[in-house]
């Protein structure tokens, strides 16, 4: 297993909840175990498919050890952290080096806009001096529609330079395929992950590690075949199924049309989601489930 850490698919697992917005952390769990069963490396834990940002720190601290504690295997889960509180940052990535989770995926604070190189810079150095651990190992998170604050390959040279066996990798969520290719050729050995499904097998040939997915939430073994393909190319191709998967759930509101996909695969303790987001309505549901009947097909 040690080889295999931080390569392959990892799913951002979305978060069931029950009608009071709490956890659902049996589901959870099964959800976890079965997504590894199916094609999976592993699991990250409250990243922005999972509505990370939604749930307080101790929530995310509370779930993040009852589902170690009810049997996922710790050594395939990667933490999601994204906080504008350098302490809550902190408090997290501490709670994931106790855990023994493999890495944490930290964006860069997102409230305050325009910020310079050295600002995010500063940021990340202030956490890694803070949690003060040679256990850390953290994976940048580029994704700038959703945090504002972009990453390049300067704050990426200085945080790799400055902290070479902590800052291990990145993970391109922009699906900025040229971005994607400029990290892999000026930092061979970063671990890169991309976030758009339909860039993973171009990726993974280029040198990329892997993927981190939410459509494999409703689709693993679909969009591990992507990793596989991109490892080689014998294998099955199934990036034309995929782009009609995407393609379709891309039609709604993209993390309601996941989870309502795994709805009707698990159930309605999926149903829930917290505001602001909201889940499909009915019409919705049956537009979005009629369509991947038609185009999730190999």
């Amino acid at each position: 297993m040690d080889n295999q850490i931080l390569t392959g698919v990892y799913a951002a697992a979305l978060t069931p909840m029950r009608d009071d917005l709490s956890c659902n952390c049996e589901e959870l769990v099964n959800h976890c175990n079965d997504l590894m069963k199916r094609g999976c490396r592993g699991i990250v834990l409250f990243g922005t498919t999972g509505e990370g940002t939604s749930f307080s720190v101790e929530e995310r601290e509370s779930v993040i050890k009852t589902v170690i504690q009810s049997g996922v295997d710790s050594r395939r889960l990667i933490i999601g952290i994204s906080c504008s509180a350098i302490a809550d940052t902190v408090k997290l990535a501490s709670t994931a080096i106790f855990q023994r989770c493999s890495a944490v995926l930290v964006a860069p604070p997102f409230f305050y806009k325009h910020v310079d190189d050295a600002g995010v810079v500063a940021f990340y150095r202030e956490v890694i001096r803070r949690v003060n651990s040679s256990d850390l190992k953290v994976i940048l998170y580029h994704i700038p529609q959703y945090s504002g604050v972009p990453l390049n390959l300067n704050i990426i040279k200085t945080l790799r330079e400055e902290f070479p066996t902590c800052v291990v990798g990145i993970k391109e969520s922009e699906g900025n395929i040229s971005l994607t290719k400029d990290i892999l050729s000026t930092f061979p050995g970063f671990k890169v992950f991309v976030g758009n499904e339909l860039h993973i097998s171009e990726a993974v040939q280029l040198g990329a590690v892997g993927g981190i997915s939410g459509v494999a939430n409703a689709f693993p073994e679909l969009i591990s075949s992507l990793y596989e393909y991109g490892l080689d190319q014998h294998k099955p191709d199934l990036n034309e199924v995929a782009q009609r998967v995407i393609k379709t759930l891309t039609l709604f509101p993209l993390f309601p049309a996941i989870k309502r996909t795994v709805v009707a695969q698990k159930g309605a303790a999926w149903h829930v989601l917290r505001p602001p987001l909201m889940p499909l309505d009915e019409k919705q549901s049956q537009a979005l489930l009629e369509a991947l009947d038609a185009n999730s097909k190999g």
